[in-house]
């Protein structure tokens, strides 16, 4: 039997190391996850004193320096390995392994390498032949092909979520993260999902589904087993198939134990009427649906980021959502490659018209590996250095990262950023915003009224998902 130790920075109940855990333990290895985020400042102590057989870090581009530091703090007290998988290491393999604290990396979908290499670590044989691993070797790295993406999705076990409940955060917190698919046909130039189509092409169907009576009993395992308020599909294309959606919600209405809350992400053009009146159906009270705007040129949209959606079709999802009483998010980004402040203003201005409950805004942040991260080096916005940047303390990629390009505005795009929601949320402050943003000696006020307003929105979101 292996003891795999997976360790991650955020308080977030993750489905990769979930689903990883439930494969692993059904091969009779043992699995236990630290969360830095609540643990004490020995938690590392812990963990080498566990003897842990292998160390699992999932991570983003936001965490990618994190964890390599973790895993150097790692090194120093045990000789156990450590592995990087998830978003980054996909994209970025070769910087990824880069460092001497790292052992190895899983390249995409890792429920059967981290499988086959338990087994080869508890039989004490050669694991450097798995598909999917790069695995340093005798001074050398060996860089194995990517497998076939799994095809059939119910042949995996349900994600463990015993894994997190040790944590009282987790017992107390009402929202539990499904999937109901893998993959995304589209080709955001901002997304990591056209790099990884590119990794796995001839490697099987890169959007798969899971059946519908598949998903439904997971959820009523979920309800049997924890407390749930929210039901969060994280999944890249909800909502792409509109008359399945529409069954799925049928028949989760008659076979949950009470009708739960559905968090998810859509595109706008999938938003249809008849959506809208399955959605009714299903209870507007009980949906929190979030469609990306990005931004509010349609031009730069469609022609830079490469999502063909246009603005009368934002206006038109939006129409509906309204006219039955759907509450709903928008995404944006502002400080993109080339944006001026009149193109980032667009942005404003446009949500201002459709109106939703809640306008989040980003900074862009121009993750490794994507098109529009190279777009934004080709035109001069940005160094390949910089890249190296990201997930550090400066530019973590969260809400009130700054941005790493250098261009004009950027200065004044920052501070709208601090200011888009609660401009959304009241358009008649848009005219004294407008003045402030320009002005640098605005930003430390700017600030302050966006950690409050931000604040404020996070704990009434928090209390609504707790006991």
């Amino acid at each position: 039997m292996a003891n795999i130790i997976f360790l991650q920075r955020f308080a977030e109940e993750w489905l990769g190391p979930m689903y990883i855990s439930s494969m692993l333990k059904s091969r009779g290895h043992q699995c236990d996850v630290m969360i830095e985020a609540l643990e004490d400042s020995d938690y590392l102590r812990k963990i080498c004193a566990s003897s842990p057989d292998l160390i699992a870090v999932s991570c983003l581009t936001s965490d990618y320096h994190w964890a390599v530091s973790r895993a150097q703090d790692i090194r120093k007290r045990s000789k156990a390995p450590v592995i990087l998988g998830g978003t980054h290491p996909t994209l970025n393999p070769d910087e990824s392994i880069s460092d001497s604290a790292i052992d190895m990396i899983c390249i995409g979908e890792g429920e059967y390498p981290m499988a086959e290499l338990a087994d080869a670590l508890d039989q004490s044989r050669d694991y450097s032949g798995i598909a999917n691993l790069w695995v340093k070797k005798d001074g050398a790295i060996i860089k194995n092909d990517v497998r076939a993406l799994i095809e059939d999705l119910d042949h995996l076990p349900f994600p463990d979520r015993e894994l997190y409940r040790k944590y009282p955060f987790f017992r107390k917190r009402g929202k539990r993260p499904i999937h109901l698919s893998r993959g995304c046909p589209y080709d955001c130039s901002y997304c990591h999902n056209a790099g990884k189509r590119q990794i796995f092409r001839g490697k099987g169907g890169y959007v798969r589904w899971r059946s519908q009576d598949n998903i439904l009993r997971e959820i009523q395992e979920i309800e049997q087993k924890s407390f749930i308020k929210v039901l969060h599909v994280i999944d890249d294309s909800f909502g792409l198939n509109s008359g399945w959606l529409i069954t799925f919600l049928e028949k989760l209405a008659g076979t949950s134990q009470k009708r739960l809350v559905l968090q998810a992400n859509m595109r706008a053009d999938m938003v249809t009427e008849d959506l809208c009146q399955s959605f009714q159906n299903y209870g507007v009270s009980r949906l929190r649906i979030r469609i990306a705007v990005e931004t509010g040129n349609e031009d730069y949209r469609q022609k830079v980021l490469k999502k063909n959606i246009r603005n009368r079709t934002l206006l038109k999802a939006a129409h509906l959502f309204n006219k039955y009483k759907i509450g709903f998010i928008t995404y944006n980004m502002v400080g993109l490659p080339g944006e001026s402040l009149k193109l980032a203003l667009e942005t404003l201005q446009l949500n201002i018209q459709l109106q939703p409950g809640l306008a989040i805004c980003f900074i862009y942040q121009p993750y490794p590996g994507t098109e529009l991260s190279a777009y934004a080096c080709r035109i001069g916005a940005l160094d390949y250095s910089a890249l190296e940047n990201l997930g550090r303390r400066e530019f973590e990629g969260f809400y009130d990262s700054r941005s790493p390009l250098r261009q004009k505005d950027i200065e004044k795009i920052e501070n709208l950023q601090k200011i888009f929601s609660l401009t959304v949320r009241h358009p008649s402050l848009a005219p004294l915003f407008r003045v402030m943003i320009k002005y640098r000696s605005a930003s430390p006020f700017l600030s302050l009224i966006y950690k409050i307003y931000v604040r404020k929105i996070i704990f009434q979101r928090l209390l609504k998902d707790r006991y």
